[in-house]
């Protein structure tokens, strides 16, 4: 995963945006209109990877040494981004959503993967979810966010053979804090051994 700046270009965000779509193999010209409407839904976030802080680290590390002591059941990952904001606008997780996917770069990890959306969830869902990172909950609200501000998290699931007779199943949530500026990217995957 690049740990670099993200920055979307119109024509990128478009070729995207269209790919997702199933667009014609040959390219179709757009009015100056169409280009507007897809313009105006393009994710205005810009994410910065700033990685987790010390503690929730800390966490992670204790939680992967957990899932190595058994037989290597779990893998964690936990990825923080910052990204400026000076839109009076609110930050959705839609665009938060859409800027992390953009993210996942390896076409070949990804083409395995198929992510189902199980759509937006409360906290309580994540905190059901975290296996052996439970110290994550509450340490992730209060060391990325500000203590007060309602989240927002879309949660994704897929489950893949990884050999035969044995699948990974991968939850993916990410969490938007829209008043800290911040996204949160936890991805658990657990093995069939």
């Amino acid at each position: 995963m690049s740990r670099n700046t993200l920055k979307w270009s119109v024509l990128a965000s478009a070729l995207f945006l269209g790919a997702c779509n199933n667009a014609p193999s040959e390219p179709v010209p757009e009015s100056t209109q169409s280009v507007r409407t897809v313009e105006s839904k393009l994710s205005q976030i810009e994410l910065e990877w700033e990685g987790p802080t010390p503690l929730l680290e800390s966490i992670m590390e204790a939680g992967n040494d957990e899932c190595d002591t058994h037989n290597n059941w779990c893998d964690g990952t936990l990825d923080v981004y910052g990204f400026p904001w000076s839109s009076t606008q609110t930050p959705t997780l839609s665009d938060a959503v859409e800027s992390v996917f953009a993210l996942m770069q390896d076409p070949r990890e990804q083409s395995r993967i198929n992510w189902q959306d199980q759509g937006t969830v409360p906290f309580s869902t994540l905190s059901d979810a975290l296996f052996f990172f439970d110290a994550l909950d509450p340490h992730l609200l209060t060391e990325i966010g500000n203590g007060t501000e309602q989240v927002q998290i879309r949660y994704f699931y897929s489950s893949y053979l990884v050999a035969p007779g044995a699948h990974d199943w991968n939850h993916l949530f990410i969490v938007l804090f829209p008043q800290s500026h911040r996204v949160a990217v936890f991805n658990l995957v657990n093995h069939e051994i």
